[in-house]
């Protein structure tokens, strides 16, 4: 299931279908958290620790020269982003939640920019802090086409070296392959027998 995912996901970018692209991307950790951790109830914590492990620990600025911590996509972000975006159609950050989870990690101005694609898919995001006017700020543009692509590579990775652990119950069946060998329905005649009074129908 999870390389059908990401094969949807990419397919999505290639069609400029950003947000179908991105709703269907933050689903990925909630997946490979389950099977990371099957046994933690918090569907919040199973998705902050696996992208926080897998993801957002390479995310940090590893040259760090202020005290206070740059904004990044770090778990708590991405998954503030996949509650707003799948339960309210809003695809922003709730700086309430994440400043309860920890002071130093609210975004107040957060943007998703959406490209088309590059020929190498290098795409960047960028964040600061300012101080404009005795206002301090935390900004982060975030490229929809860069977090799509990382979380895919990251999790078809993972799910290639951890197939055991995804072990759901559950079978897809694609119907136009299980029907293929069957000839076609001519429905022009089906419809005049349909209409044929004669069959009493």
């Amino acid at each position: 299931m999870v390389q059908k995912i990401v094969d949807d996901i990419r397919a999505a970018l290639n069609n400029d279908l950003y947000f179908v692209a991105l709703s269907t991307a933050l689903t990925l950790p909630d997946i490979c958290g389950k099977a990371e951790y099957p046994d933690e109830k918090s569907c919040k914590k199973r998705y902050i620790d696996w992208y926080d492990k897998e993801i957002g620990y390479y995310e940090k600025n590893p040259h760090q020269t202020t005290d206070e911590e740059m904004p990044y996509l770090s778990g708590s972000v991405i998954y503030s982003l996949r509650c707003s975006l799948l339960h309210e159609g809003n695809p922003n950050v709730d700086n309430g939640q994440l400043t309860r989870k920890n002071a130093s990690l609210p975004i107040d101005y957060f943007v998703l920019k959406v490209e088309k694609k590059k020929d190498f898919d290098i795409y960047s995001d960028s964040s600061g802090i300012t101080n404009i006017f005795g206002q301090h700020r935390r900004e982060y543009t975030m490229s929809i086409r860069r977090i799509c692509l990382i979380m895919c590579c990251v999790a078809e990775d993972y799910y290639n070296k951890n197939k055991e652990k995804f072990h759901f119950n559950y079978e897809i069946l694609d119907w136009d392959k299980a029907t293929e060998h069957l000839p076609p329905i001519d429905m022009e005649a089906f419809m005049k027998t349909l209409a044929d009074p004669d069959l009493g129908l």
